[in-house]
């Protein structure tokens, strides 16, 4: 990894008022006023980490829109409804991954219980739906429930190959672009179809929504490896542990050497879900290259994700689009 400390805050300058609307819309704009909810969202959100997705959504807009037109309402409801999904899938995630920490601060399941999470998720799902009939196109309907569908299927895939051992990289990265890639890829080309802009602008911020969410999933794959409970919010090696196994891992397996036999049996016997076995297996990925590997593949996607913006004008939108893909290299949390 490259040691360059890099302020996202400073990316996504260009943005900031019209963020700022985007978290009071978050917590004020919900099906439910009960106090009680209210007050549980609220901590929700406030665990929900740098708001990415809806910063991308708004830095997307505004790069593609066409001169003399400004930014609207439907912008700022495209960037919560982006956000409402992806926080909705974080408190499911954790009932299902049974995760006791979100970014430092305790789960929804852990601090109350799994019905409640599964409900405040539900909950989310729901509002989102309810912006999405707001911005009242057909296209962008469709797009979304493809995300919505690919979230599902993205985690059905994780649990069918836990502690699966034998190297499918066409199955990592499928799930890579279900359960991250997807809602990127989703928020940038509905920008453009806001904007009434034409394919090529479209199926250009699709695919550098796309290169960019797999490149964020990779590195977030990697901390998961190299990161520390500090870092992370959670515990370090907690995907490994519960057998999820990422690129760092994949790259030693298939080595056919003695890293890779010693990692394998690891993985099949389920040693990694035990403290010693999962230390023994984070030092075999660091010590055989495999975390070496997966920063190159991690840049191969940062890359193809920049060289998707070369059909949009120059702007500052445009600028921290391409360096938000550099700040992904370089994150620690």
């Amino acid at each position: 990894m490259q040691s360059t400390v890099v302020d996202l805050s400073h990316l996504l300058a260009p943005v900031k008022p019209e963020m700022q609307l985007v978290d009071t819309w978050l917590v004020s704009n919900l099906i439910d006023d009960n106090a009680f909810v209210s007050d549980l969202l609220a901590q929700v959100f406030k665990a929900g980490g740098k708001r990415i997705r809806p910063a991308l959504t708004m830095l997307s807009s505004k790069a593609s829109l066409p001169d003399g037109d400004e930014i609207s309402r439907l912008h700022i409801i495209l960037a919560v409804l982006t956000e409402l999904i992806h926080t909705a899938s974080l408190v499911h995630d954790d009932v299902i991954d049974q995760a006791s920490l979100r970014r430092g601060e305790s789960t929804v399941n852990r601090k109350w219980n799994d019905k409640l999470a599964v409900l405040i998720g539900d909950l989310l799902f729901a509002q989102a739906s309810i912006c999405l009939a707001r911005l009242m196109n057909p296209q962008i309907v469709g797009i979304y429930g493809q995300v919505l569908g690919d979230l599902c299927a993205g985690e059905i895939r994780q649990m069918r190959q836990q502690f699966a051992s034998v190297v499918d990289w066409d199955a990592y990265l499928q799930k890579s672009v279900h359960k991250t890639a997807s809602l990127f890829a989703a928020g940038c080309q509905s920008s453009a179809i806001l904007n009434r802009r034409e394919e090529l602008v479209v199926a250009s911020l699709k695919s550098y929504g796309t290169n960019l969410g797999v490149c964020f999933q990779i590195v977030d794959d990697l901390l998961d490896v190299t990161g520390n409970t500090d870092q992370l919010g959670k515990a370090a090696g907690s995907d490994l542990a519960n057998g999820v196994i990422t690129a760092p891992a994949l790259f030693v397996l298939e080595q056919n050497d003695k890293s890779a036999s010693r990692l394998k049996e690891l993985i099949d016997t389920r040693a990694v879900g035990q403290a010693d076995g999962l230390t023994e297996a984070l030092a075999v990925i660091s010590q055989a290259g495999g975390i070496e590997k997966t920063v190159k593949l991690a840049s191969k996607y940062a890359e193809a994700a920049k060289s998707s913006l070369d059909c949009l004008p120059a702007s500052t939108y445009k600028d921290s689009l391409a360096a938000v893909a550099d700040y992904l290299l370089v994150r620690t949390n």
